[in-house]
């Protein structure tokens, strides 16, 4: 098919893509209070009238980019866990899969992070519905499979029984909250101390939860 027979539409998807890829970069990079459509509109090369033909306002880009950067990270969170524990032995190496997917996203993922660092200081801009659907789409979800993951260990009596909500808040923090004090902190961890990290949060874990049987 010559370039001058194909459909009318063909272009849009990749226009509204490049939209939603430079939004998603500048916001995470301005904050959503300094970013303006035109600035958006030329970093992704199209008109700002083209924008708004995908995008009515500035607030529903953001909605948009925000809900679809979340499912996008939540996919690849289950992605990894579903890689990394098909080939873990046994429960500490199974909680260091469960631990690094956690973390790993920080490398993978920076546009997404810190556009999540924006929500956070800028919260008071956005409506409700707005940050619920983010969270149901990406943390909620990320949460719940970190549940799901432990309650197959305590099923197995390899981990105590107890609140599993409150037993996957503190795996996250003890997972994650080195990483993420340095990526605050502006440096960039290897993946190997990230490894090393990862490893540790799982060992003070277990120290907490596994059950004295094991």
């Amino acid at each position: 098919m010559s370039e001058t027979s194909q459909p009318p539409t063909r272009g849009r998807p990749a226009k509204r893509d490049a939209i939603v890829e430079a939004a998603r970069a500048v916001f995470g990079r301005d904050g959503y209070a300094r970013t303006t459509t035109d600035t958006i509109a030329r970093e992704a090369g199209v008109s700002t009238r083209t924008l708004y033909k995908h995008f009515p306002s500035k607030e529903a880009l953001f909605s948009s980019v925000l809900a679809m950067s979340a499912v996008r990270v939540a996919d690849a969170f289950s992605a990894y866990l579903d890689d990394g524990l098909r080939d873990a032995a046994g429960p500490e190496e199974q909680l260091f899969v469960i631990g690094h997917a956690l973390v790993a996203h920080g490398l993978d993922f920076p546009d997404h992070f810190a556009l999540v660092q924006q929500i956070n200081a800028e919260r008071r801009h956005f409506p409700a519905e707005m940050l619920d659907g983010w969270l149901q789409a990406g943390p909620l979800r990320v949460r719940a499979e970190v549940v799901e993951r432990l309650r197959v260990l305590v099923e197995e009596g390899v981990l105590r029984s107890g609140d599993l909500e409150r037993m996957a808040l503190h795996f996250t923090a003890l997972t994650t909250f080195e990483s993420t004090t340095l990526f605050r902190e502006g440096r960039t961890p290897t993946r190997e101390e990230l490894a090393e990290m990862v490893a540790a949060g799982v060992r003070t874990f277990l120290y907490g939860y596994r059950t004295t049987e094991d």
